[in-house]
């Protein structure tokens, strides 16, 4: 018989790690494909807030998967700071207007 209580524990983990891997993938060829340095995109909300979320879902599942009091809690504060920066991202990244931001750090050839 199947444990869905298991089975979603651990899909929330892989997931996390799914999303957290294509945002740093498309940050990656978006700053090949720009002539960029990785650094500047990854300080960008463009890359924060999937990244965010994706280790927000990691953690997250960690937390449910944990046997002792003091791992769930470390799990717990790390998907809140996670949470934390990504929607001070978002929220930073709304105020400013992303695109030009995005065509300065581009280099036309």
């Amino acid at each position: 018989m199947i444990s869905w209580w298991g089975l979603f524990r651990n899909a929330l983990w892989i997931v996390g790690l799914a999303v957290s891997l294509a945002a740093w993938s498309y940050a990656r060829w978006w700053a090949q494909q720009n002539r960029v340095r990785l650094r500047q995109v990854i300080n960008m909300p463009l890359f924060v807030v999937p990244f965010s979320a994706g280790l927000a879902l990691f953690s997250l599942g960690l937390a449910l998967s944990g046997r002792r009091w003091w791992e769930i809690a470390a799990w717990a504060v790390l998907t809140v700071l996670c949470v934390g920066q990504g929607v001070y991202s978002w929220l930073t990244g709304r105020r400013r207007d992303e695109k030009p931001a995005l065509q300065q750090h581009a280099k036309r050839p």
